[in-house]
């Protein structure tokens, strides 16, 4: 079976790289948070004061999760906006060159 992608929806495939980003923006976060919450608690331990417990663990811990979300998000933003962007300018050359031919095989589900 041949077929010719003639158009590719912007707003669909900004959505998809947004939701891609911010997945694995939220998986690279989770990581990085276990391995602060680790040196927070080793952190923690060490500390003689409560002042030194506060200012040199706990609140550094909240200040990573916190600046971590926000740049997930404005990576999402960012991703969105490439995503329309790209999107609009391959319908803008599928319009002049014609679209792209592809080969696809039906495959037999077991």
């Amino acid at each position: 079976m041949k077929v010719t992608p003639t158009h590719i929806g912007a707003l669909s495939m900004g959505r998809l790289l947004a939701i891609w980003t911010f997945v694995i923006g939220m998986i690279m976060l989770l990581g990085s948070i276990l391995i602060i919450l680790v040196m927070t608690l080793l952190g923690v331990t060490m500390s003689e004061t409560p002042v030194q417990m506060f200012g040199g663990g706990l609140l550094g811990m909240v200040i990573a999760f916190v600046s971590g979300m926000v740049g997930i998000c404005i990576t999402g933003l960012i991703a969105f906006v490439i995503g329309v962007i790209a999107a609009t300018v391959y319908n803008i050359i599928l319009g002049v060159g014609g679209g792209i031919d592809l080969d696809l095989d039906e495959r037999q589900i077991r």
